[in-house]
């Protein structure tokens, strides 16, 4: 009879010698999930809380093996140094939905096309220091959408997708200053932003936004040295 594989064609014993269990790959992903997002060193903690030993290569092995058999799913693990604390993240994101679906569970229309407009305006940021941008909350609740909404609009050649982006620009200017406060209130608490460190009242971009929406990041009219900056990262 044939040896049993594990997933991904590992044997099952090169699992046990790595020093972790398939149930420790399942345990490890289902608290990511939980979490979106979580510090390496954290990460490095749960994989010891799992397996009951700290080894850096078995956790890259666990990450890498654990890649190749969510592939199909159009899921990845992926690790990326955050600019604001330089420090090293891993988070769990799907390859196979556009931005806006990321974000669909949580938020209205209205809210994710006001969110790329904050993406956009920090994004810019022409005082950006080693890629690190930010925008005051003032800035962010009183800046002109119209124009730069009506241009996103007439920039779809696809008819169907003119339609949905009219229709968020529809549903972005029945936004009341209220509802922008509590969204980018929501958009902290959920990773996609943070409050700057460096500047009172600033917010910059979060580590969840990095993770799962570079290439949109990277699509922005970037200041030359924060994109140099970014495509270090992303």
């Amino acid at each position: 009879m044939p040896r049993r594989q594990g997933q991904a064609g590992v044997p099952r014993a090169s699992q046990a010698a790595a020093g972790y269990q398939q149930i420790h790959r399942f345990a490890f992903v289902q608290q990511l999930m939980r979490k979106s997002y979580m510090l390496e060193s954290a990460a490095l903690d749960t994989f010891e809380q799992l397996t009951g030993h700290r080894n850096e290569e078995d956790f890259r092995a666990l990450l890498a093996e654990q890649n190749r058999e969510m592939d199909t799913l159009g899921l990845q693990l992926r690790s990326m140094r955050y600019l604001p604390d330089n420090q090293t993240y891993v988070g769990i994101i799907n390859t196979m939905s556009d931005e806006p679906s990321k974000l669909a569970t949580h938020y209205s229309i209205g809210q994710r096309e006001y969110f790329k407009h904050v993406l956009e305006a920090i994004a810019v940021d022409p005082d950006a220091q080693a890629g690190v941008g930010s925008a005051s909350g003032m800035q962010l609740l009183n800046m002109d959408l119209s124009r730069r909404a009506a241009a996103g609009a007439q920039q779809q050649e696809d008819e169907a997708a003119a339609a949905a982006q009219a229709a968020a620009v529809a549903a972005l200017r029945k936004l009341t200053k209220g509802e922008k406060e509590q969204t980018l209130k929501q958009l902290v608490a959920d990773g996609w932003l943070r409050h700057s460190t460096a500047r009172s009242g600033h917010y910059c971009i979060g580590v969840r936004s990095f993770l799962e929406l570079s290439d949109m990041l990277l699509e922005f009219d970037l200041p030359a040295a924060t994109k140099q900056a970014w495509e270090n990262i992303i």
